[in-house]
C-alpha cells in the first residue's frame, strides 16, 4: 500500500470515531448491558488511528526520498531499452555552411553529436556550441515548434530544427544544415528578418472597423458563424518562421515579391467577416510584386510546418481581385 491508500484509512477511521461517540449515548440510553463493547470498538478504533497515522508517515517520508532513486532507475531502464533497439549512442555528423568574413565566402565545418531517435536537430546544433564550438550563432526561443525562431535549411529543404529529428534526416550519417537564403545573413544560422516583417506589414495584418471607438470600446461581440471562422482559420495558424519566403523561387529571383506569407496573412483578413477594409488591401496587393508575381509553384506550402496554405490563398486573392475589377461592389459592411 502507499501513502495516499494509508491516508483514506485515516481518514476514514477519522469519520467513524465521533460516529461511535454518538453511538455511545443512544446504546447507554436503551442497551446498558452492551456499552462495554462498545468501548473496547472505540479503542480498537483509536488505534487503529495511531498505528494508520503513522504508516502513513512513514510511507510518505519513504516516498519522498525513494522517488527520485525510482524515477532515475526507470530512466535507466529506457536509456538500456534504447541502446539494444540501436537508437542510443549513434553518432552522428552535422555539416554547418558556414559564412567566413576574411574569404568572404561559404565553408562548411563538420561536427560529430551522439543523437537518439528523440534528438532533434536543433538539439545537435546546441550541443555543438555547448561543447565543441561556442562561436557557432543560432537562434531559437521556445523549443517546441510555436516561435519560428529556429528555421534554417536542413538537406536542402527550410525546416524549423525543433521539429527535425536528426536520426530521421540524417543520410549515411550525415545531416546538411546552412542558413536560410531568402534573408540578409547576419552570422552563421541567424538570420535578418527586417525585411521579412516589413512585407509583412504592408498588407495592413490586423482587423480594420471603419468606426475606430466603436472599435476600441465595442459595446456587443463580434459574433461569427462557424462558416465565416472556417473561411480564414487555417490561415490563422501562421507563425511567421519565414520558411515559406525561403521555399519560395519568386522571392529569391525578386527581392521586392511581397512574397507567400505577407500574401496569405492579406487574405487571412480579407476572408474576416469582423474586417471592414474590403477593397482597400485587394488594392495594395494588386500589382506585379505581390498577387500577380506569384507562379504557383507550391513550394512555400510544402514547406510550412503548420500546415498553412499560401499557395492557395494567393490564387483566392487572384480570384477576388479579378471579381472586384469584373463586377466592382460594395465594400465589405
Amino acid at each position: 500500500m502507499n501513502a495516499s491508500r494509508y491516508m483514506v484509512l485515516l481518514y476514514a477511521a477519522m469519520i467513524g470515531v465521533p460516529v461511535l461517540f454518538f453511538a455511545n449515548f443512544i446504546v447507554f440510553a436503551f442497551y446498558p448491558y452492551a456499552l462495554s463493547a462498545i468501548v473496547a470498538l472505540e479503542v480498537l478504533m483509536i488505534l487503529g488511528l495511531v498505528i494508520y497515522g503513522a504508516m502513513s508517515m512513514i510511507e510518505a517520508y519513504a516516498y519522498r526520498f525513494t522517488r527520485p532513486m525510482a524515477l532515475e532507475a526507470t530512466a535507466d531502464r529506457g536509456l538500456e531499452r534504447l541502446r539494444k533497439k540501436g537508437d542510443h549512442g549513434r553518432r552522428i555528423v552535422i555539416g554547418l555552411k558556414r559564412f567566413n568574413p576574411d574569404k568572404k565566402g561559404f565553408e562548411k565545418t563538420s561536427y560529430e553529436v551522439d543523437a537518439n531517435r528523440f534528438t532533434t536537430v536543433l538539439d545537435g546544433i546546441i550541443s555543438v556550441k555547448e561543447n565543441q564550438d561556442n562561436t557557432l550563432a543560432v537562434r531559437y526561443s521556445c523549443r517546441m515548434g510555436i516561435c519560428g525562431s529556429c528555421g534554417m535549411v536542413v538537406n536542402g529543404k527550410p525546416t524549423l530544427a525543433c521539429e527535425t529529428c536528426l536520426v530521421d534526416v540524417a543520410k549515411e550519417g550525415k545531416v546538411e544544415v546552412e542558413p536560410m537564403q531568402a534573408h540578409p545573413l547576419l552570422k552563421d544560422l541567424v538570420t535578418d528578418f527586417d525585411d521579412f516583417f516589413e512585407k509583412h506589414m504592408e498588407v495592413e495584418p490586423s482587423l480594420y472597423r471603419k468606426d475606430g471607438k466603436e472599435q476600441r470600446q465595442a459595446k456587443v461581440l463580434y459574433n461569427q458563424t462557424k462558416e465565416e471562422l472556417n473561411k480564414y482559420l487555417p490561415y490563422s495558424y501562421c507563425i511567421m518562421c519565414g520558411l515559406c519566403m525561403d521555399a519560395c523561387p519568386v522571392v529569391n529571383s525578386n527581392p521586392k515579391f511581397i512574397g507567400p506569407q505577407a500574401l496569405s496573412q492579406a487574405y487571412r483578413y480579407h476572408e474576416d467577416s469582423r474586417d471592414e477594409m474590403g477593397k482597400k488591401r485587394l488594392n495594395i496587393i494588386d500589382n506585379l510584386d505581390s498577387v500577380w508575381g506569384c507562379e504557383f509553384a507550391g513550394a512555400c506550402s510544402e514547406v510550412c510546418p503548420k500546415g498553412v496554405d499560401p499557395a492557395a490563398a494567393i490564387q483566392a486573392l487572384k480570384f477576388e481581385i479579378f471579381k472586384e475589377n469584373i463586377h466592382p461592389g460594395k465594400e465589405k459592411d
